[in-house]
């Protein structure tokens, strides 16, 4: 049965292009899945396909669920010390899409590499942790900040701090081929 308002043609060219776009995507995936090191063809043009990437390829140490509540993820509690420190417990257990565990080392790295940004977020600097932040690894699962003032977005940037695997920094991270930076390019 066809649609009332589209034409047959119209719609035969949109299976086609459906499925020429199916084809194309088992073919880099097959051809990906037999080479020793899997390519990842970005084919969205879009300038907000970072959102894509980083919401199906990264995790953070909380998320907020459907009721608008802040819920652990990567980490598997967190708490205040005090007016300034926050502690947190990282899920054991987890490994990345390349088969790196996660640890506090590994949590380090995106950390200090989010760090070196001005203003890596593309919503703006306001998901920024102070430079002047300091992280302690407590042990090789927990890990402390220490603000260098009481801040109450601490809980809503940890959820916009992208956590990623050592290999993911090693390639190329965030940072855009043609400026050599991450300024607002993810």
């Amino acid at each position: 049965m066809k649609p009332a308002n589209r034409p047959v043609t119209a719609r035969r060219s949109v299976l086609r292009l459906r499925a020429l776009a199916m084809a194309i995507t088992l073919g880099a995936c097959a051809g990906a899945a037999t080479a020793a090191t899997p390519v990842i063809n970005i084919v969205d043009p879009s300038p907000v396909n970072w959102l894509s990437i980083t919401w199906n390829t990264m995790e953070e140490l909380v998320r907020v669920d459907k009721d608008g509540r802040t819920v652990p993820t990567l980490a598997e509690s967190y708490r205040w010390v005090n007016d300034t420190t926050m502690e947190f417990k990282l899920r054991k257990g987890v490994s990345f899409q390349d088969g790196e565990p996660f640890n506090a080392k590994v949590f380090r790295r995106s950390f200090d590499e989010v760090q070196k940004s001005v203003n890596p977020h593309p919503p703006g600097a306001f998901l920024n942790f102070p430079k002047d932040t300091k992280l302690d690894i407590v042990d090789d699962y927990t890990v402390r900040f220490v603000f260098p003032s009481t801040d109450s977005a601490a809980v809503m940037k940890f959820r916009g701090m992208h956590v990623a695997s050592t290999k993911f920094w090693n390639t190329n991270g965030f940072k855009n081929k043609k400026t050599g930076n991450a300024e607002g390019n993810w």
